[in-house]
């Protein structure tokens, strides 16, 4: 049976690191070549060919054997305490589990803004429970490159690097290398693509200030992250579907500690009930009628909805992939996630969904957010636009879709 946490232990277990001398390291040490996109991680160069190339105004040359050293003593002779160090930082759960079911209330909305990072520890959680699949989210292109979880296996079994790590400011962080790798890693993660969580405490701050009702639908799972929104808002049923399979397992895992967590806790803990789908949104009454079962029965619905083809997961069933022409996936996915939606809502029950424009892989800029509110327009009446800030500074360090702002558009419509 599928266990819920994944730990340390089971992290290490991914790798297969080998046992390699000083010199044979040396002399496979190589760059890896960031434009290819094919996945297979081509190498640029070796090591001594690109420090040759681009040093030619500072002194890495120099203290290249340096630089051999304390890169070996970190991707061979440390490697067990240097990769436990990343999980721990990125991935380990530092409460227990109950935690995460008593999220408290909190003050998230001034004017028309959200801020989406308050109180972001909740969402800790749904790193470590989908740890494979998140960390093996692609950005952009189905094989980039660039996605977390590859870079490192590239690096600790193959000895491939990032030019960045090579550069002069990460190149004398690795030179000064004592035995933290909290720099190494920092530098590391800088750029390296991953997938984002819909922080918890914005879902139920967002379903607080904005929806009433007991049953909330969610046609994306979100990481699990709405679920756990879900179960310290005030909606008692909770209706959701999702095409990653571990996501919806997952989901069923989660209701079964919640389940436990109600009966030992010492307090009165409402009902909650789940009721979770392995299917696309957009054929969910094709499948399973979905209409005829839940018709006039939710009283919100609550997404952040794909990004059409900026993130690329383990699913044989990601819309993207079902449309990839984005006028057919807005009218074959969208549209008709939409006209289900509202096909279940009961009269005034509220619709809101979360995304923003972004720059697709053909550096264009999309209207995404524009042409998604106008399709729901179609089938729900408009009530208000909403804002959610994820961070207070624009960077080109962040997740791409939060890039030109940090915002990200919350829709509101009305079924009347």
């Amino acid at each position: 049976m599928k266990k819920l946490i994944f730990d340390e232990n089971d992290f290490l277990q991914l790798f297969n690191l080998p046992n390699i001398s000083f010199n044979d390291f040396c002399n496979q040490i190589s760059i890896l070549n960031i434009s290819d996109t094919t996945g297979t991680f081509a190498v640029r160069s070796d090591l001594d060919t690109f420090i040759n190339r681009v040093s030619k105004k500072d002194d890495r040359k120099t203290r290249l054997p340096l630089y051999k050293q304390k890169l070996y003593q970190i991707l061979v002779t440390d490697r067990q305490q240097v990769l436990k160090a990343w999980f721990d930082g990125q991935a380990s759960l530092k409460e227990k589990l109950k935690f995460y079911f008593e999220i408290p209330n909190a003050d998230i909305l001034v004017g028309d803004t959200f801020a989406g990072r308050t109180k972001a520890k909740y969402g800790r959680i749904c790193k470590n429970i989908n740890f494979v699949n998140f960390y093996n989210t692609k950005k952009l292109y189905t094989n980039d490159s660039e996605y977390t979880f590859g870079l490192i296996k590239a690096m600790f079994e193959e000895f491939k690097i990032r030019n960045s790590l090579a550069s002069p400011a990460f190149f004398d962080h690795i030179c000064n290398y004592d035995g933290n790798s909290q720099q190494f890693w920092h530098d590391f993660m800088i750029g390296a693509n991953r997938a984002s969580i819909f922080n918890p405490v914005t879902y139920k701050g967002i379903l607080d200030n904005l929806f009433e009702g007991d049953t909330l639908f969610a046609p994306v799972m979100g990481w699990n992250a709405y679920q756990l929104g879900f179960y310290s808002s005030k909606f008692t049923n909770f209706i959701a579907t999702d095409v990653i399979p571990d996501v919806v397992e997952n989901g069923k895992l989660l209701q079964q500690e919640f389940l436990q967590y109600s009966e030992n806790s010492l307090f009165i803990v409402p009902e909650k009930n789940v009721d979770l789908y392995l299917c696309p949104s957009e054929e969910l009454d094709k499948r399973h009628g979905f209409i005829e079962k839940y018709k006039n029965s939710v009283d919100a619905v609550l997404l952040s909805p794909p990004y059409f083809d900026l993130e690329i997961y383990n699913s044989d069933d990601q819309s993207f992939a079902n449309f990839p022409n984005y006028d057919d996936w807005l009218t074959g996915y969208w549209e008709e996630t939409v006209k289900i939606c509202a096909a279940v809502m009961k009269p005034n029950a509220k619709f809101g969904f979360v995304i923003s424009n972004y720059v697709n892989k053909q550096k264009q800029k999309t209207t995404i957010s524009e042409d998604m509110s106008k399709i729901v327009s179609k089938h729900l009446v408009p009530l208000n636009k909403y804002r959610v800030q994820w961070s207070a500074i624009s960077s080109s360090r962040q997740a791409k879709k939060t890039r030109s702002g940090n915002f990200e558009d919350l829709w509101l419509f009305e079924k009347v």
